[in-house]
């Protein structure tokens, strides 16, 4: 039976569980010694105030040698001695290897390991419902990982080196393990992670807000708190402003949550990791193919004598480099953010469709005075390549929203994206209009104003050269669907046993899909194709189907609607040869269904993590003042008024020494 505690606020918590990623090797036996200890000294110790009461250790087994399977058993029962649960998970090489050959033949055996081994630790960490992941790459790690990087002739962007903290990679595609699964625990009747403030915390509410309730409205108080908001109660909802001209279309919750990876040893060096197991008796196993120098360049660099290494290759020299570098790129990230907030540069974004519409301000000075002032265009030449690099990092940002890819584009490569955009930043400004393009599955189509240029971005049409994205669900091929869509007179068995929730499958890099059904049938996700939609509209009753043009018009127009998410239901066909047919059922991003699918077939669909800090905000000017604005413009308005007497006076004082 689950054990559970409860919070200073009242509520029921689940205790959380850590997890740690052990190889046997003296930095992870460290570590694992090191956090048993915590908790066992320090019982119910809290992250992010959530108890913690037991930690489980993961030992992957890489199947490349023999002895592997023996060492990790070995390290399985050192692990015990130490008080912590220890579960072994080999790696499966089968999608990769024929049959008969050995996974170390691989010419990329690293980056294949690495896949396996990230996914194989995020599935073990959702089943036992832990969020938090601890590796013990240390100081020497970090070292060898920058000097590579130095070595292969990376910028200042590839000097961070590893990070102390970050989402796990390689998981993508996982519900539950890459920024998703916070909705499904919320949900709960018992959620891991609990958002409700301690007693004391919900005392000193009550009464700020009871005293500030006497001199401030109370609508203005609740709309600052959030207290109206759907997203204080779920996290990942958007609300949308209600337009009675146009049909009413519910926003998709967005994702959020997953496995965070922390890596606490990156302060401390691998001497002093073998002096903490030495002097507690902690028994560690060295993998031999550590020694061969000539394995990987990250052995020969470890391998090698550095002390005929000039001095800024040296460790502390390398290191420096790395920490001035992270702390540049953190203010450099900072800057574009604080940008795209201030100027409110999104206008909307819909995560039905996937699409978004920004106002990306101008760099142009706004008052023609500040170009009139001496040595103007000198000062905006000298920070145009600043200028260009912060305008890099938006639009990398805005691209995050819509691109169906893992990863948005490196900075390196919107040169030619930022040229479009911003003219005003390009070497040679071009003074035509400005056209469509598409970069990271990204069509970025111009809405051309009397004042300024909007940006509508979303999902570019899927190219013929390459197959559409396809998911396919478990079930049986001899089902029938044509009796849900077309017979709704059909009586209702009471035998029906609706299945569990499938977990959500990622459909295009955007979307997080699952059905349940209470029927053997086999369900494909795929783009809404033409041939299929005309069948589909006709099967839907007239209202219905005005309303699907309605909100195809207005959230969906053009070749867009083809990039939505439909649910297919998938139908033998007779013969050997013969392709499957597809009848569509659903159209899960907008809600429209065939007549009578709810009585077989159930379906969710939500959008992937987005940064959600950067919607619903106003440009700068033009928010309405609520509380504590006022005072804030006044303020400020006094201390422009503070400077300007100061500049008058010193100009003042100029002119009488002259």
């Amino acid at each position: 039976m689950t054990q559970k505690t409860v919070s200073a606020g009242g509520a029921t918590k689940q205790p959380l569980r850590l997890a740690i990623a052990v190889s046997g090797g003296v930095d992870s036996m460290a570590m694992a010694y090191l956090l048993s200890t915590l908790i066992k000294t320090h019982r119910g110790i809290r992250i992010a105030d959530n108890p913690a009461d037991s930690a489980f250790a993961i030992i992957v087994d890489h199947k490349l040698r023999q002895e592997s399977s023996l060492e990790a058993s070995k390290v399985a029962q050192e692990l015990k001695k130490l008080g912590l649960r220890a579960v072994m998970k080999p790696l499966n090489w089968k999608d990769f290897v024929q049959d008969g050959q050995n996974p170390g033949s691989l010419p990329n055996v690293e980056s294949v390991a690495r896949i396996l081994r990230y996914r194989m630790l995020g599935s073990t960490c959702r089943c036992f419902n832990a969020n938090s992941l601890f590796f013990a790459h240390h100081r020497d790690d970090q070292y060898e990982t920058v000097l590579m990087r130095y070595m292969s002739g990376h910028s200042y962007r590839g000097y961070q080196g590893i990070r102390e903290a970050n989402a796990i990679p390689e998981c993508y595609d996982l519900h539950g393990v890459y920024k998703s699964g916070l909705l499904d625990d919320q949900m709960q009747k018992h959620p891991y992670l609990s958002f409700k403030p301690p007693n004391k915390e919900m005392k000193r509410l009550r009464w700020t807000m009871k005293s500030d309730s006497e001199t401030k409205p109370w609508d203005r108080i609740r709309s600052s708190l959030g207290i109206n908001d759907m997203s204080a109660l779920f996290p990942g909802h958007i609300l949308r402003d209600v337009d009675p001209r146009l049909p009413y279309l519910k926003p998709l919750n967005c994702e959020d949550g997953g496995i965070t990876i922390y890596r606490p040893l990156l302060q401390f060096d691998k001497d002093r990791l073998i002096a903490t197991c030495e002097a507690n008796n902690i028994k560690w196993f060295e993998d031999p193919t550590n020694a061969d120098a000539t394995l990987t360049p990250r052995n020969a660099i470890r391998h090698m004598d550095r002390t005929t290494l000039p001095a800024k290759l040296q460790k502390d020299a390398i290191l420096d480099m790395s920490r001035e570098a992270k702390k540049r790129i953190r203010l450099e990230e900072a800057e574009a953010r604080r940008w795209l907030i201030r100027e409110a540069a999104i206008l909307d974004f819909d995560p039905n469709a996937g699409t978004l519409l920004v106002e990306p301000p101008s760099f142009r000075p706004a008052h023609s005075q500040w170009r009139r002032r001496l040595f103007s265009e000198a000062r905006s030449r000298s920070r145009q390549p600043h200028q260009r690099l912060i305008a890099a990092l938006a639009v990398r940002k805005l691209i995050e929203f819509v691109t169906p890819d893992a990863n948005a584009p490196p900075v390196t490569h919107l040169d030619t994206v930022i040229d479009r955009i911003f003219p005003e930043l390009a070497a040679d400004p071009n003074t035509t209009q400005p056209k469509a393009f598409t970069i990271a599955g990204v069509a970025f189509d111009p809405i051309i104003g009397p004042a300024c240029t909007k940006w509508f971005m979303s999902r570019a049409p899927y190219s013929s050269m390459k197959p559409v994205p396809e998911r396919k669900l478990p079930g049986h091929l001899n089902y029938r669907i044509s009796s849900v869509a077309g017979d709704a007179e059909e009586p209702t068995s009471r035998h029906r046993h609706w299945r569990t929730w499938k977990t959500a499958n990622l459909w295009d890099g955007r979307y997080w899909i699952r059905v349940s059904a209470c029927v053997p049938a086999r369900f494909h996700i795929l783009p809404l194709v033409p041939q299929h939609a005309k069948p589909f509209r006709r099967a839907l009753p007239p209202k219905q189907r005005a309303r699907l043009e309605q909100i195809l018009k207005y959230y969906a127009p053009g070749k867009i609607r083809y990039s939505l998410p439909a649910l297919y239901s998938v139908e033998a066909s007779r013969g050997e040869e013969a392709n499957p047919t597809l009848t569509l059922l659903a159209l899960p991003s907008l809600g429209i269904h065939v007549p009578g699918l709810e009585r077989w077939v159930k379906y969710e669909a939500r959008y992937r993590w987005i940064d959600a800090a950067l919607l619903g905000l106003g440009r700068r000017g033009t928010q309405a003042p609520i509380v504590g604005y006022q005072q804030s413009r006044t303020s400020s308005m006094r201390v422009r008024k503070q400077r300007a007497a100061r500049y008058s006076i010193r100009k003042a004082s100029r002119g009488r020494s002259l």
